[in-house]
């Protein structure tokens, strides 16, 4: 294969033979420095010769003045963060990187990005998105550099802008049946019935989106199953648990019915079940439409526990509700006292007010909405 390393000034540089021609490397293709040594120039001659061998040489990564573009190196920093990191947070990584940060900034240097690059690319992400979205875009990529810079692939990390996620959304801890009412109206009713049933049952998303027909029988409603990222497995405590299935729970399963012939009760227009990123985006826009912002979860788990504590339902028949194993975790919403079984508590949350029939709630999608 042939090779050398030669004097080139005060430094040296490698010439090796490629593609019928000799070519000049000046800097190592992992650092992009100079060969300060022979020894270095020599350790980076077995470098390219094996790259030579595998078919992978680039002389351009071996140039001083070749652009180490930010395009080529976030792939290979999520490869890497990828074994350090949990599913979900290289998710996050992933969508920043190829969502934001490669098609805003995948054409500069990484080597030369400078505190006035990384505030430009902020204040786009903030003029375009919401501030949890800047946030997290920043700090991917602030997290990318540093790690980097770690490894001596660059050699300094530009000042970023202060991050803040603050926003002037108010979000609510839970939903009134008001407010609930209102988010489940901005949803598109082809969707709306995955939502229902997880506000009516106090289900996490999780559970909601891996309920089966099979669960459904003599009346209730059984809660064995949940997904974790895509993959079916028991629910997050490892136990079932039985619940009746409501006036309102059958009306909408009625409608879910209607829309399906698989073993998922509630799937989208394609016949599979939902996603988290499904389920998730539609709540964004549903949130946006009706000016009300909660967490899903809180939507669905934490709304319930606190609608039925404020009618005065037990917190110990809320634990037995959303099957908590203990009081404790209970207790994090709040305490009232009165004693209806956990079946009734359920039933009797939504009560019509006969004199309203035929007025606002008869034209409501057939939901039950006046409380006493």
């Amino acid at each position: 294969m042939g090779g050398s390393v030669q004097p080139y000034g005060k430094r040296w540089r490698i010439v090796i033979y490629w593609k019928g021609g000799h070519r000049r490397l000046s800097v190592d293709c992992d650092t992009f420095q100079p060969f300060f040594t022979k020894a270095r120039g020599e350790k980076y001659l077995g470098v390219a010769q094996q790259q030579i061998d595998r078919e992978e040489l680039d002389p351009a990564n071996w140039q001083a003045d070749s652009p180490v573009l930010v395009e080529r190196k976030a792939p290979a920093w999520l490869i890497s963060a990828g074994r350090r990191v949990s599913k979900k947070t290289l998710q996050m990584y992933s969508t920043a990187v190829y969502k934001y940060i490669i098609p805003l900034i995948g054409k500069k240097d990484v080597r030369k990005l400078k505190h006035g690059d990384m505030q430009d690319l902020y204040d786009l992400l903030l003029d375009r998105h919401t501030n949890e979205i800047g946030y997290k875009v920043m700090s991917t990529l602030r997290t990318m550099l540093r790690d980097l810079y770690r490894r001596e692939d660059i050699f300094r990390v530009p000042p970023f802008p202060v991050l803040t996620r603050s926003s002037e959304k108010k979000v609510v801890e839970y939903l009134t049946l008001e407010q609930q009412d209102k988010l489940l109206d901005a949803i598109p009713e082809r969707h709306r019935p995955i939502f229902e049933f997880g506000m009516e049952f106090g289900l996490r998303t999780q559970e909601v989106r891996a309920i089966q027909w099979d669960c459904i029988k003599d009346g209730r409603v059984l809660i064995k199953r949940a997904f974790s990222e895509n993959a079916l497995k028991g629910t997050k405590t490892g136990d079932e648990r039985s619940l009746i299935l409501t006036t309102n729970g059958r009306r909408i399963l009625d409608n879910a019915k209607q829309n399906t012939s698989v073993s998922y009760v509630f799937v989208r227009p394609d016949g599979k079940p939902y996603t988290n990123k499904n389920i998730n985006a539609t709540w964004r826009g549903a949130e946006k439409t009706a000016g009300i912002y909660c967490k899903l979860q809180n939507a669905m788990r934490h709304s319930l526990a606190c609608q039925l504590l404020d009618k005065g339902v037990p917190i110990e028949t809320v634990m037995q509700i959303l099957g908590h194993k203990t009081i404790k975790m209970t207790m994090r919403y709040t305490h009232r006292m009165i004693t209806p079984s956990a079946d009734s508590a359920l039933e009797n949350r939504r009560v019509v007010d006969i004199k309203e029939i035929g007025g606002k709630g008869a034209n409501y999608n057939g939901r039950l909405l006046f409380t006493v």
